[in-house]
């Protein structure tokens, strides 16, 4: 590998491992009077100010263009559409399930660059996806609830905008905004989606305990300056189907919080499931090695 691609793989472990540690962050503020659809509404709203501050307030900086302007609205909407799709298909299947189906998404991208390339992956990549994403399912308690149409079409199509939005990061960095600059168009595009939904559902609130937006501000900064930023650099490195085939980490590490800071059980079925994930990157690095001539 390049020192380019090792860096941009690195970027995406870390930004699975902010991933898996802000959902302990958002369940911890749910008992304090917020929600999920709030929630993905605070995730865009509060790091604005910041944002603003890291992307357009340091000296003098080009003024982006039109095109750069609406390929990051178009980021943004992928984004934070697939976030809303993922929250709303709780209301109709399990989140085991819905998970399950989301965590799909490197399917879909590889599928696509397989696609429009005509080219297919490696055995040895090929091998590593398989084993990474039978991985994340298994980690996911199906649960006996039934099988809602409108629930299972919701997750399926998060995992499907989720992958739309990978493929969009990786075009749009053909022709870059600053990266905190585009955060906060991503920002901006956020808080009239979620902000919108929110009020069409009524699922709004200001009403939280001091508690709930402390972690409510925490998770929403981790994600906005640190997890989405890095995973964004990273796909910019390696791409978008290696980005997506890396960041199945993020399951592993919600296991690994989850264990650490909520006092959840590791079964033997988690143990089992993290290995397989853990061989299938080890797979991916592998066939990403430069061939011996």
């Amino acid at each position: 590998m390049s020192k380019k691609h090792i860096l941009g793989v690195v970027f995406v472990f870390l930004s699975a491992v902010i991933f898996g540690f802000t959902p302990v962050l958002a369940n911890l503020s749910y008992s304090g009077g917020n929600n999920g659809v709030n929630m993905a509404f605070l995730r865009a709203l509060l790091p604005l100010p910041v944002l603003f501050a890291l992307g357009w307030g340091r000296g003098k900086r080009a003024k982006p263009t039109a095109g750069q302007i609406r390929r990051g609205i178009l980021v943004g909407v992928l984004q934070f559409g697939c976030t809303l799709m993922l929250y709303c298909s709780y209301s109709y299947i399990s989140v085991g399930v819905a998970t399950t189906l989301h965590f799909l998404y490197p399917l879909f991208v590889v599928g696509w660059n397989a696609f429009t390339t005509r080219r297919m992956p490696g055995k040895l990549k090929l091998a590593g996806l398989l084993l990474g994403v039978t991985g994340a399912a298994s980690l996911i308690e199906l649960g006996q609830d039934g099988m809602s149409p409108v629930g299972v079409a919701l997750a399926l199509l998060s995992g499907v905008v989720f992958a739309a939005y990978i493929i969009a990061v990786q075009k749009e960095g053909q022709q870059p905004l600053p990266l905190y600059q585009l955060m906060t168009v991503l920002s901006l595009a956020g808080v009239v989606m979620c902000g919108g939904m929110g009020l069409a559902m009524g699922k709004l609130t200001f009403q939280l305990t001091p508690q709930a937006w402390g972690y409510a501000a925490a998770c929403a900064l981790l994600v906005s300056i640190g997890g989405s930023a890095l995973f964004q650099a990273g796909i910019r490195r390696v791409g978008d189907a290696d980005a997506a085939i890396y960041s199945l980490l993020e399951p592993l590490t919600s296991i690994v919080f989850g264990v650490l800071l909520l006092g959840e059980a590791l079964t033997v079925r988690k143990g089992f499931s993290s290995a397989l994930i853990l061989l299938g990157l080890l797979l991916t690095a592998l066939a990403d090695r430069p061939k011996k001539k």
